[in-house]
């Protein structure tokens, strides 16, 4: 189960991640779609829309690069890719509250578009169920067909334990966001390294997964 608490972690680092950036500069850093609305809010209100659109371009150019480092076999949090995705996560969020802090604002937008966006091109599946880390959208359409749809599958065992672990999954986001929220309204900029620090314990975990060459040898 080491793949799927490390897979947790980063959903907690996700909503962590959300609730932190809006706090700080009034933009998420990974939800393309509130993003989006404000950046368009922004064009109808004669406000500056330069800045969340900043955060939707850097995390999906972050997103597409770290999918490029994955291989076709979709390799699991067990990969050295993995892992090197994390420190570059962990490099640019140790470092954006000094960014934030010399009101260098717009290089902080971009290094927590970035570093949200490495993670979510990293990471899509944990013990064999389909997630996102960084935003609940798709999490939880998912969550509401298994719901819907309980009783008329075949696997019954495998989609309630897929059903159980989506919600997991969704409360794990909203802790995430309750931790990001208070550790910046009591801390200020520093409180968003509290990421890091649970990126630091998920790399850590993660040489307790196989790789997929271990994997295939087993």
């Amino acid at each position: 189960m080491w793949e799927l608490t490390a897979a947790l972690l980063l959903v907690v680092v996700g909503g962590y991640g959300d609730a932190a950036s809006f706090l700080l500069v009034r933009c998420f850093s990974g939800h393309v779609t509130g993003n989006s609305v404000l950046a368009a809010i922004a064009l109808t209100t004669g406000g500056a829309a330069r800045e969340p659109l900043l955060a939707v371009v850097c995390f999906l150019a972050a997103t597409a690069f770290a999918q490029r480092l994955r291989s076709s076999t979709d390799p699991p949090l067990g990969s050295n890719g993995f892992r090197y995705v994390l420190i570059a996560e962990v490099i640019l969020l140790f470092l954006s509250p000094y960014m934030l802090g010399s009101q260098h604002r717009m290089i902080f937008i971009a290094a927590m578009g970035l570093a949200l966006g490495l993670q979510n091109g990293a990471l899509s599946k944990a013990h064999g169920i389909g997630l996102h880390s960084t935003y609940m959208t798709g999490t939880l359409t998912h969550l509401l067909s298994l719901l819907v749809g309980a009783g008329g599958t075949a696997d019954s065992a495998g989609t309630k334990f897929e059903t159980r672990t989506l919600l997991f999954v969704w409360f794990a986001f909203v802790a995430g966001a309750l931790c990001g929220g208070l550790m910046v309204s009591h801390v200020g900029p520093k409180g968003v390294w509290g990421m890091p620090l649970l990126l630091i314990v998920v790399i850590a975990m993660s040489f307790f997964v196989p790789d997929a060459v271990s994997q295939d040898a087993g």
